[in-house]
């Protein structure tokens, strides 16, 4: 048991500096990044990056979590065509969607946004554009975090994450680029990863996949992507809605927020990553005992650590933005509790998945979607920028909640299904 703990706190430790070093250089970093940025320059890269919630499962189409499931099933021969497959799709099939997809967010602003305050160009392309830059990225980091080479998940993640904080301050603070920089930076740090990582693998274009091979990817994905896409509605959404309040400045004091909350994300990532192995083995093997010790551990650390961000909030944000955006605080506190309810509905979600019921998953989001923008409208309405805090972290629980009622349901449909079965017999 004692081994056990020690080697999961290891490998807690690798993930967790994996991301507390860049960390660590963007927090050093980011009160002369604010000092350098306006309001308007955060509701900019704000605005612009909420598409990427809503495109990135189109374009990377779940993937990943394919190959993930499958990765404990495969032997080491059909690990390898997987994710030939997978690399080879990340490529070709990503680029001609995040064209499609392009030409779709220009349509919707012109067409439906036309008061909007922001200039398309070059932000639009910037914020699209890096998306397929990290899809074998992300391949390389699954392949990693599933064979349990946490040493070389580290490598990567640190030496990608270093690269992006020096490019962020160079654009933004030393070339006063400000919003075009802050997007400019990233997409240039993905696009020499990208080449990297491209040429390393080089080897995977030679191995054979066939169509059908492929064609059963999408339609074990096709749900997954989806109901991924209508999580822009739990992460993003309230982004783009709240754009429409008119208030720029009040905007930009949102994003800002929502971008210091998300600073969580590198401890709860770090976590996640950890256990997620054991999560699919764990259901793999039927061991739900195990599943629910994994699960309440993660979440009571998280609680723990969102509780002591709450209490030390103010005095981060005096810190991280040079006391230029204490009118974030409020917002900071509210949207944190996201990282708790987030971590809620997506263990329920990844269960659901593991169990083979991937398009349980897709209702989950239509139905959870629903609810969100109709709560959306009124939150925003009656509380307008506090309100849209609040359903960015209430989100997650109308998921939660519904992904729990539609496996009951259907857990109740096969038990009677086996009862009228029995009867026939």
């Amino acid at each position: 048991m004692n081994k056990s703990i020690l080697k999961a706190g290891k490998t807690i430790a690798a993930y967790f500096s994996a991301s507390a070093i860049p960390l660590a250089l963007n927090l050093v970093a980011n009160p002369f990044i604010a000092m350098n940025m306006s309001p308007k320059d955060f509701a900019i890269t704000g605005y612009f990056t909420s598409f990427c919630s809503l495109l990135t499962p189109l374009i990377n189409f779940y993937f990943l979590q394919y190959y993930i499931k499958r990765f404990y099933e495969c032997n080491a021969e059909q690990r390898l065509i997987l994710k030939a497959a997978i690399y080879k799709l990340l490529i070709v099939y990503s680029f001609m969607a995040t064209i499609l997809c392009f030409i779709g967010v220009w349509a919707y602003i012109k067409l439906f946004n036309s008061t909007i305050e922001f200039e398309l160009y070059p932000y639009l392309p910037l914020a699209l554009f890096g998306i397929p830059l990290t899809g074998i990225y992300s391949l390389e980091l699954a392949d990693y975090k599933m064979q349990k080479n946490s040493h070389s998940y580290f490598c990567l993640s640190v030496i990608t994450g270093v690269l992006n904080t020096i490019a962020v301050v160079l654009m933004v603070v030393f070339l006063k680029m400000a919003a075009f920089g802050k997007l400019l930076a990233p997409f240039i740090i993905h696009l020499v990863v990208f080449l990297y990582l491209f040429i390393k693998h080089r080897d995977l274009w030679k191995v054979n996949v066939s169509w059908s091979y492929i064609f059963a990817m999408f339609k074990f994905c096709w749900p997954l992507a989806t109901a991924a896409m209508l999580g822009f509605f739990t992460n993003g959404f309230d982004k783009t809605y709240l754009e429409s309040v008119g208030n720029v400045t009040e905007y930009g004091y949102y994003c800002v927020a929502a971008s210091i909350a998300a600073y969580l994300h590198v401890f709860s990532g770090a976590i996640s990553n950890t256990f997620q192995p054991d999560v699919y083995e764990a259901i793999a093997t039927h061991n739900n005992r195990r599943l629910l010790k994994v699960f309440v551990v993660q979440l009571s650390m998280l609680f723990v650590l969102v509780l002591v961000f709450i209490i030390v909030c103010p005095y981060l944000i005096y810190l991280l933005t040079a006391g230029r955006y204490m009118e974030s605080t409020s917002y900071t506190r509210i949207i944190s509790i996201a990282t708790v309810t987030s971590a809620m509905y997506f263990n329920i979600n990844c269960f659901t998945i593991a169990k083979g019921h991937p398009q349980l998953s897709m209702w989950t989001s239509i139905i959870g979607s629903g609810l969100i923008i109709l709560s959306m409208w009124f939150a925003v309405k009656n509380w307008t920028f506090v309100g849209g805090a609040w359903m960015a972290s209430i989100s997650y629980v109308i998921f939660f909640f519904v992904n729990v009622m539609l496996l009951v349901c259907v857990s109740d449909v096969h038990r009677m299904s086996n009862f009228i079965k029995s009867l026939k017999k």
